[in-house]
């Protein structure tokens, strides 16, 4: 059933959103173009096949931002203005989770098999049989709607969507099928703005189950790789509380443990240099505003993490449980802009992750070459509890080095809260010593934080970082 109060704070949302920004009242309306309309490949009922379900939905923003088109507003159409495209018209106009219900509808209605949704009330509504299913990501590469807005129940207007495509295979950690489809879409009364552009974005996906390179992703044999797997933990390893003899994470996700003696053999991997920042003796005080720039919010496969920025072209650093077995995930710099970010290394056993995005044109971390002594102050930059909280600093003392399962961490009683996985751990010239990965959130043992030496994930992700 319509709320009508839901659909007049929508629009009117849109609309001040739009007003803000500075852009003419007599808008330019976007072209929209024909867009020719396929049906979807019936999947033949009985046939064996592997589930999907979308697993991300993104997109690109200019800077400055851009119009996407014009909306106007009462019975006569009047009042003309721009329609800018950032993260909060996104938001009103494209729902990710109204995306991922759209798309999922269209599979089942050309008889794809589909995950299974848990009815419990208490949980994130996530597929639980995600194991073997294989991930459908979508990327925004166009966008163009002209609207307006008679009243609190009725729109008309029409939109167009350019989607880019690509079906990742958890198990074999690689995209197995892309494309790049459009959906166009209009009405003379429609409830909301945002059923304009996502019934462009249904006839997009029916224009992507229209090709057959979905269909061959669906039927071909799930084969799993044993090699990306966590170890299992070690025998006789006492669990701390909440775990499998390993800290709990601050991102609220077990780490993998790894089991005594000899980790498993990984495939080497080439070394890959990335252009950072030169290390200099000033203040962390003197730079805030520079390292909180490089700090961003990762949201990944099963709620939100942290990352920094040590390379210029784009190359950050996050928890592998962080972006968990998606091969994109959404990065949000403090300043609110969203980037399309690749997972491009990981190390499952080290907890560690390499992502690259679009050059984001902030000035990297540092990483400093040399461990930090106990007793030293370091400083936890990151985004605990989400973007809300992003760049949140807190201080403590390095408090010593352990190992645990063979693995080596720093321990700090500097505060971190789920969210801070995949931070940067900061020495007092704001140079990285670690990486945020777990505290013991027993009762009793506050304080009691790791991190990764920052040398050790370097060396895991086989990336060196050249300062320039």
């Amino acid at each position: 059933m319509y709320n009508k109060s839901l659909g007049t704070l929508a629009a009117f949302a849109l609309i001040a959103i739009s007003a803000v920004h500075g852009l003419p009242a007599n808008a330019t309306p976007a072209a929209i173009p024909a867009v020719e309309q396929h049906a979807a490949l019936q999947y033949s009922m009985g046939q064996a096949g592997r589930p999907s379900y979308l697993s991300r939905t993104v997109a690109r923003y200019n800077n400055p931002e851009s119009s996407i088109g014009e909306v106007q507003t009462g019975f006569f159409c009047g009042n003309t203005r721009s329609v800018v495209w950032n993260a909060k018209v996104s938001g009103v106009l494209m729902s990710p989770a109204v995306a991922s219900k759209r798309f999922r509808t269209e599979l089942e209605n050309a008889h794809y098999p589909v995950t299974t949704v848990s009815d419990a009330i208490f949980t994130e509504q996530k597929p639980v049989d995600i194991q073997n299913a294989l991930q459908v990501g979508v990327l925004v590469k166009e966008i163009g709607i002209n609207m307006c807005i008679k009243d609190a129940s009725r729109t008309e207007g029409e939109a167009y969507l350019k989607l880019f495509w690509q079906v990742f295979a958890p198990e074999q950690q690689k995209v197995i099928f892309e494309t790049t489809t459009e959906g166009r879409f209009s009405s003379a009364n429609v409830p909301t703005p945002s059923e304009l552009v996502m019934g462009a974005f249904t006839a997009a996906s029916r224009n992507f189950l229209a090709q057959s390179g979905f269909t061959a992703a669906v039927t071909a044999p799930y084969v799993p790789n044993p090699g990306i797997q966590p170890a299992p933990p070690a025998p006789g390893v006492p669990a701390a509380p909440g775990a499998s003899g390993m800290p709990v994470p601050a991102g609220g996700v077990q780490p993998a443990a790894v089991a005594n003696g000899a980790a498993p053999t990984v495939p080497a991997i080439p070394n890959l240099t990335v252009d950072g920042a030169a290390p200099n003796g000033d203040a962390l005080t003197q730079k805030m505003t520079q390292l909180r720039s490089a700090i961003g919010t990762v949201y990944g496969e099963t709620g939100s993490g942290s990352g920094f920025f040590i390379g210029t072209a784009g190359y950050m650093l996050s928890n592998k449980h962080v972006v968990g077995n998606t091969k994109f995930v959404r990065v949000r710099l403090a300043t609110g802009r969203d980037l399309v970010g690749e997972v491009v290394r990981v190390d499952p056993l080290r907890d560690v992750a390499l992502i690259k995005t679009e050059p984001p044109g902030v000035y990297p971390m540092a990483v400093r070459a040399s461990d930090p002594g106990i007793g030293e102050d370091v400083y936890a930059l990151g985004s605990p509890l989400g973007d809300e909280f992003n760049s949140t600093l807190t201080k403590g003392i390095l408090s010593g080095y352990r190992t645990l399962n063979n693995l080596r961490f720093l321990q700090s009683d500097v505060a971190i809260l789920p969210g801070n996985s995949g931070g940067a751990l900061l020495d007092k010239s704001g140079q990285v010593i670690g990486i945020t990965v777990a505290g013991l959130g027993a009762k009793g043992l506050a304080g009691m934080n790791f991190f990764i030496p920052i040398e050790d994930a370097l060396s895991k992700l086989s990336v060196q970082v050249k300062a320039k």
